[in-house]
């Protein structure tokens, strides 16, 4: 060995002992040196709850037990059998799809999405419901001017979310008869039932499999919704969700198969362009198949948790929809649904009472200011401020003229009016409105009018208890 070699050699350990050495201190140090900011924790679950004292809690390996709900409503009895078809226009789709995909459409194993424009969001594909209408009235008719604006905007790449406004109702009867032939085609066999909803309905799910099961879809012919009425024809209201089971859509395109696909589709195209609505299109299409509408109200229905009528006709029946529903009420009734089930399983159903306890109760057990609870019965108002067919308030009782000068004389002429049925009432200066009916309402602070709002809570004490042990209802009225 050369004297270069050793000097080499010796110089080579240290370095080595000194590199090793370095490495430990990295391992053993690491998060002194680590910023707390990028400190990244062993487990990613939230830390547990405090415990009492003795108990011993390791947040590493103790997870919240699954939601039955979550685990389950894939597989709850019935869902296999329904196929939800959801319809929304383009312009709206990325303000209110979003949370329907993260509540209902992940319990429901088959359902479709409707617009007016083929695309994908996120994966998911969305259906043009107006692409089987004829080519000439989708190039022509008045009623597709914003369906040909869409397509433009969808070629250049354009924000399509800037053409909302009001033609879209103009181009949303015509989806509707165009979008139930679609699903009945993609349906499996085994679906008995398809339900119809909009991008603003809210529909519990559990409620809707257990009403559902009662009945026999894949062999008798129903039409189920909210009873409506437009001249001669009673149809199912297509914002509260419209139901229609196995074998009346059987029925439906056989009328269709006999008369010839082209010439059917034709004729109701014409009858669909003279139409204000295409609801009402499908319940005059489903009698000329022999299916009349089964009325469901209030079952199905249109209103708002806040908006609806709490009376004797809804307490006791079984809720399973709600029409004009924002994404952060149709979250909140969703979140309901899942503790109910998860506390009560697949087999209880909800009833309106249940909604009404966990969403208003509460909240009428005082005055509101800046609060409009839709009282509407019955209306006091000053001589001043009195229009057309107002009632003359100098005829009237001293306690109800004294109604309009402040709240407790307005809260005063409500509690007088026991017998007439009086449940509410509101206040506006030179205005005092009761209601014989519970209706929770909204905050006007951004309105330009303010009104002061409040309840008779003995008398929907006794409203509630008179009704406390009643069954569920399952019929609509008139059903």
């Amino acid at each position: 060995m050369t004297l270069a070699n050793a000097f080499n050699r010796v110089v080579t350990i240290p370095r080595v002992a000194i590199a090793l050495l370095l490495l430990v201190g990295l391992v053993l140090f690491h998060d002194a040196f680590n910023p707390t900011a990028y400190y990244r924790p062993k487990s990613l679950l939230p830390p547990a709850a405090p415990g009492p004292p003795n108990d011993v809690t390791d947040s590493n390996t103790t997870a919240t037990p699954p939601s039955l709900h979550a685990s389950t409503c894939l597989t709850a009895p019935g869902a296999d059998k329904v196929f939800v078809l959801l319809k929304t226009g383009a312009t709206e789709l990325y303000s209110k799809l979003p949370t329907h995909l993260l509540t209902l459409f992940k319990c429901t194993p088959h359902y479709m999405l409707f617009s007016d424009l083929e695309q994908s969001y996120s994966g998911y594909p969305i259906h043009d419901a107006l692409a089987p209408v004829s080519k000439d009235i989708r190039d022509h008719h008045e009623n597709f001017e914003l369906y040909r604006k869409l397509l433009q905007y969808q070629r250049e790449g354009q924000d399509v979310g800037l053409l909302k406004g009001d033609t879209g109702w103009n181009l949303d009867k015509w989806k509707f008869l165009p979008m139930l032939f679609r699903s009945f085609e993609e349906a499996p066999e085994e679906i008995e039932w398809f339900v119809m909803i909009e991008a603003d309905t809210s529909v519990s799910w559990n409620n809707l499999l257990l009403w559902l099961g009662t009945m026999k879809g894949a062999t008798k012919p129903f039409y189920l919704g909210a009873q409506n009425v437009i001249g001669d024809t009673t149809f199912a209201h297509g914002g509260s969700g419209v139901i229609i089971s196995r074998q009346a859509t059987r029925q439906l395109q056989a009328v269709r198969e006999r008369e010839g696909k082209e010439e059917y589709d034709k004729r109701w195209e014409s009858l669909t362009a003279e139409s204000c609505c295409g609801d009402e299109i499908i319940a005059r299409a489903l009698l000329e198949a022999n299916v009349p509408l089964t009325p469901s109200w209030p079952v199905i229905q249109g209103e708002t948790v806040a908006t609806l009528d709490w009376t004797a006709n809804h307490w006791c029946s079984v809720a399973i929809t709600w029409h004009h529903v924002a994404p952060i009420e149709l979250d909140a009734l969703w979140q309901f649904q899942t503790q109910w089930v998860d506390k009560h399983g697949w087999k209880t159903p909800y009833l309106y009472r249940d909604v009404y306890e966990h969403f208003i109760d509460r909240h009428v057990s005082v005055n509101r200011s800046s609060w409009n609870n839709l009282s509407q019965d019955k209306k006091f108002i000053a001589p001043n401020l009195a229009e057309g067919l107002d009632e003359d308030l100098t005829v009237m009782s001293d306690w109800e003229q004294r109604s309009v000068d402040s709240e407790d004389a307005c809260a005063t002429a409500c509690d007088k009016m026991r017998e007439w049925g009086c449940l509410q009432w509101m206040f506006s200066p030179g205005r005092c409105y009761v209601g014989r009916v519970m209706r929770f309402g909204k905050s006007d602070e951004r309105e330009d009018e303010h009104w002061t709002s409040g309840w008779m809570g003995d008398r929907i004490a006794e409203f509630k208890k008179e009704f406390e042990h009643c069954k569920p209802k399952w019929k609509g009225v008139g059903g």
